[in-house]
């Protein structure tokens, strides 16, 4: 009698029937209520953390709304202690933090230090590649908070180290980096796979990078989420519980804007620079005009990393851009950063950072023989020259101007007012003056400045001078150009004329974006001897520069006495005039770390509302430091957004004691709109989302959804038997053996989606496994060239031959890059002559191999060599399944085995595994090839014990010439 019994049958019941009971094996967990108390001091970071706790979700976050208290109270509250799974055993949840820095994981780990009361179980786990095996395991085991990178944890997942039916949760930060197949999507996709009831999490506080066409559909569909959260600082209970109102502020304002305008020298400046900005982007825009250059545009060179954004949209051609408009790009990038240096560098800094850029370029034109750089051609270059000059040394010789920042008076005369109102205010509760920047640079200046700046006072106003600082910054200068100056310049002239055999002169094209006057020079009226008398006058221009900016120690010290008279002078006249006036109204101390250990501590207590803190922002900073030093008066140096916010929360927490804030920016300047253009691209990209946010549909998952993206293995599989091929249906499993460090690019997780087993191994030999017989090294386009420069292919593509029968070189491209080697080139014919020239019809480098002409050397010396060429990763999968349709299945034992040297084993008895960054890194020293780097690498122990070496001994290992040239360059001595 059957078990089975269909319900049309209607037979009636049996009592000696068998029941049947169907068990699931899969054991959900079940979590114990609980009281989770939350620290959260303002409306809206209740309401979100309300939000996300009831559904899983995409939150997206203004700029510096307090992101670290958010999601720390939401791992609390969902990080419960013990998880019953019904088997009396208990364990802790076991959540899983992805995509968090450093400095994030140290605030998570404070606020959640805080939230537990100091209990260890929120304690956050930190898991990373050195973390061995069996401690991996032990961990998972265990439960808790644990942050580890997606590459490891899928290998851990493949590995069956661990089950995704453990895992509680995914927390994913930084939502806006995820790529539709990175290793994040596959981790996911893995997740999602084998766990139905466990939560996924997502966070991003950058809203304009959510680009593209239906940019929160896309994202919302890769991290396997219905609903998202958006919450922009125009969001109505952001905006109450921002708005102050107490006794201390009867407007309702307690931020004051501190305009301070630049001098005339630095508007020119700003004005040449931005000019040559613009010309830079026009020239990229003509030297590539079959490109898409959208953002490309001057509107956009106000950007925070404009060049880093340009390269990134043109990441998918970059392989085939000509030299001539990378080196736009490079030069786009140098200016951006100059333009923002003249605004927090003193003027001799900033000369100092043009002039050796100036002085790189002259050398490489000298030593081999390269053309000027584009930018440098045009007439904004010198003047740009002789203004930054003429800010330190005048404009006649013998005369130091010493260009003062303009922001050092005004920071000066803040502080100062400040001093006085708190010396006459009645309330005592006043806590320290907090001034904020950027970076250390600008603090540790801005320290000095507080230290050394002297008062003066010219017709009836008083202010502040800087000219001490501005002399030790001269004499820095000075010791610099004398002593160190001359050593670079050997040191890099002997490296660069090494390089002149390789390099050749790489021609440019000038247009009228770069020429004199707006003219190419070749149409200019020539006359007799013009060329020599041209060079001549241009030598002696420079030559007359040079002098001019020759600083003299002598001079320094001549500098600081009439400072020291004229300093003595004025308080003598201060005191006559006023006896009861206090001129030092603060005084400013610095320590010496090293005072401590020479001459022991000395130790002297300083009031809290006498201190000046100088601290650096950035995109790290937590609210909470601001609460610890409770400042009474925040000066804020530099403009920046997400510190701006933390301030107001800062203020909205503390609303019976605000703390006074001053906002200090240069009038009519790149800083100023620098910050209104990210105001406006916050509220834009916010705009954008709510708007597709209205549209999205509603989107119900079911367990179909799952499912692989599987090829129809009937159209690949070849049933047929014969030949005695053996036999295998579409419904047999697929493996593919994969290399663990091939999990940084996408093409394990295509081959996931096609239906296939993916296995990760450290194998030595190739990249994927696909059957016994069958090896296949992938590479990249990068990685193809820089094996090509190194010939380490050639030592790979040597072993495939050794360890298997059918040995195939993959080459890949991306998803997002041409599917092409030849570069945006024509050709032009010269006296029967065919020149490659690029279309700005520069004549290119005939030194330089392509990389067609290294292949076809590669196949001369392998002639069965076996190479696939791949548009994308999703391509090379359903090649992978074609090559295994009629193929057995791998052996991973016998892949391990393949290339390993069982004479050379670890500590624990295993087989040696070799650190690629370090071979290819030896094998750039000249001797050292494919052929004896592994007797190097056995017979040494580390990078250091090779450079100690004497020269028997590399004659030993390499052979007597080699060994020789080996010794020769790692001993060579540069002359001074």
């Amino acid at each position: 009698m059957s078990l089975f019994v269909e319900e049309e049958d209607k037979q009636p019941e049996s009592n000696n029937s068998i029941p049947v009971t169907f068990v699931d094996q899969d054991v959900i967990p079940v979590f114990p209520e609980r009281e989770i108390n939350c620290a959260l001091p303002l409306k809206y970071q209740q309401d979100i953390v309300r939000n996300t706790l009831t559904k899983d979700g995409l939150l997206v976050l203004g700029h510096g709304l307090g992101w670290e208290i958010i999601t720390s109270n939401l791992i609390h509250a969902l990080s419960t202690p013990f998880v019953n799974l019904g088997t009396n055993i208990k364990k802790k949840s076991l959540i899983i933090l992805l995509n968090a820095n450093d400095n994030e994981l140290s605030r998570l780990q404070e606020e959640l230090i805080d939230l537990s009361g100091g209990d260890d179980d929120d304690k956050l786990i930190r898991i990373g590649g050195e973390t061995q095996s069996h401690k991996r395991s032990k961990i998972y085991k265990e439960g808790g908070i644990i942050s580890i990178s997606p590459m490891l944890l899928i290998n851990d997942i493949l590995s069956f180290m661990i089950s995704p039916n453990d895992i509680t949760g995914l927390i994913i930060f930084h939502a806006e980096r995820i790529k539709e197949f990175g290793n994040d999507a596959f981790l996911i996709r893995l997740y999602r796979d084998r766990n139905n009831w466990g939560f996924i999490k997502a966070f991003s506080d950058k809203p304009e990078s959510f680009v593209g066409f239906t940019p929160l559909a896309t994202k919302l569909k890769i991290l396997n989420l219905s609903h998202v959260f958006l919450w922009p600082r125009f969001h109505m209970t952001i905006s109450e519980s921002f708005n102050i109102r107490n006794k201390k502020d009867t407007v309702g304002k307690l931020v004051t804007e501190v305009k301070v305008g630049l001098t005339p020298n630095m508007k020119k400046l700003q004005s040449l620079i931005t000019s040559v900005i613009e010309g830079c982007v026009r020239e990229l825009k003509r030297h590539n005009s079959d490109l898409d250059l959208e953002y490309c545009h001057v509107d956009n060179i106000y950007d925070d990393g404009f060049a880093d954004n340009i390269k990134a949209s043109l990441q998918s051609n970059w392989h085939r851009l000509t030299p001539i408009s990378k080196n736009l790009i490079f030069s786009i990038g140098f200016l951006s950063d100059l333009l923002g240096a003249l605004l927090i560098t003193d003027s001799i800094g900033f000369y100092h950072i043009l002039n050796e850029r100036i002085e790189a370029d002259l050398i490489l034109q000298r030593t081999q023989n390269r053309s000027k750089e584009p930018w440098l051609m045009s007439d904004e270059a010198g003047a740009i020259k002789s203004i930054a000059a003429a800010r330190v040394f005048g404009t006649e010789r013998g005369t130091y101007a010493l260009e003062e920042l303009p922001k050092w008076n005004e920071l000066g005369k803040l502080v100062h007012d400040i001093s006085i109102e708190k010396e006459k205010a009645q309330e005592k509760n006043c806590g320290p003056i907090l001034i904020v920047c950027k970076n250390k640079i600008v603090a540790s200046e801005i320290v000095s400045v507080l230290n050394t700046m002297q008062e003066r006072k010219v017709a009836d106003r008083h202010g502040f001078s800087c000219r001490k600082y501005m002399i030790e910054k001269l004499r820095t200068y000075c010791e610099w150009q004398n002593n160190i100056s001359p050593r670079i310049k050997q040191i890099s002239e002997e490296l660069a004329g090494k390089q002149s055999d390789t390099g050749g002169d790489v021609g440019s094209s000038v247009s009228p974006t770069f020429s004199r006057n707006g003219e190419p020079r070749s149409k200019r009226r020539r006359t007799r001897g013009g060329s020599a008398t041209a060079a001549a006058v241009v030598q002696s221009h420079q030559q007359q520069i040079k002098d001019s900016t020759k600083v003299d120690i002598q001079v320094v010290d001549e500098l600081e006495a009439e400072y020291d008279q004229e300093v003595a002078e004025t308080s003598i006249h201060n005191d006559d005039g006023d006896d009861d006036d206090d001129d030092e109204i603060l005084e400013f101390t610095e320590i010496d770390d090293d005072s401590g250990i020479q001459n022991g501590f000395d130790f002297a207590h300083i009031k809290k509302e006498d201190q000046v803190i100088v601290e650096v922002f950035d995109e790290f900073w937590n609210t909470a430091t601001i609460q610890e030093l409770h400042p009474s008066h925040i000066i804020m140096y530099e403009h920046d957004l997400t510190f701006l916010r933390r301030v107001e929360m800062y203020q909205a927490i503390n609303r019976e004691h605000p703390a006074e804030v001053y906002l200090m920016y240069y009038r009519d300047s790149v800083e100023e709109q620098k910050h209104l253009l990210r105001i406006k691209k916050e509220k834009d990209a916010f705009s954008k989302l709510i708007k597709e946010k209205a549209a999205l549909p509603k989107r119900f998952d079911t367990e179909a959804d799952n499912a692989k993206f599987k090829i129809r293995k009937p159209d690949v599989v070849n049933t047929r038997i014969a030949g005695g091929a053996k036999f295998r249906t579409e419904a047999d499993e697929m493996q593919v053996i994969v290399d663990s460090r091939e999990f940084k690019s996408s093409t394990p997780f295509s081959i996931y989606l096609t239906g296939m087993t993916v296995i990760p191994s450290m194998i030595t030999v190739g990249d994927y496994i696909l059957s016994p017989t069958t090896c296949v090294e992938r590479k990249s386009i990068s990685d193809l060239i820089e094996s090509f420069k190194n010939g380490r292919l050639f030592s790979q593509c040597k072993q495939m031959f050794r360890h298997y029968r059918n040995p195939i070189l993959l080459i890949e491209f991306s998803n997002n890059e041409s599917f092409s080697l030849q570069s945006f080139s024509t050709y032009r014919f010269t006296r029967g002559v065919k020149e490659e020239v690029d279309n700005d019809n520069a004549v290119s480098d005939k030194k330089q191999v392509p990389v067609q002409e290294n292949i076809m050397k590669l196949l001369y010396q392998f002639p069965k060599l076996q190479i696939i060429w791949s548009s994308s990763p999703q391509e090379t999968a359903q090649i992978f399944l074609e090559l295994k349709s009629n193929q057995e299945e791998p052996n991973v034992a016998e892949a391990l085995d393949k290339g390993v040297n069982k004479a050379i084993t670890t500590g624990d008895g295993s087989p040696a595994m070799y650190y690629d960054a370090a071979i290819d890194f030896i094998m750039n020293i000249p001797g050292i090839t494919v052929h004896n780097y592994e007797k190097v690498i056995q017979q040494v122990k580390n990078i250091e014990e090779l450079v100690c070496l004497p020269l028997e001994r590399f004659q030993d290992l390499l052979g007597k010439e080699n060994g020789r040239n080996a010794f020769k360059f790692i001993n060579h001595e540069f002359g001074v």
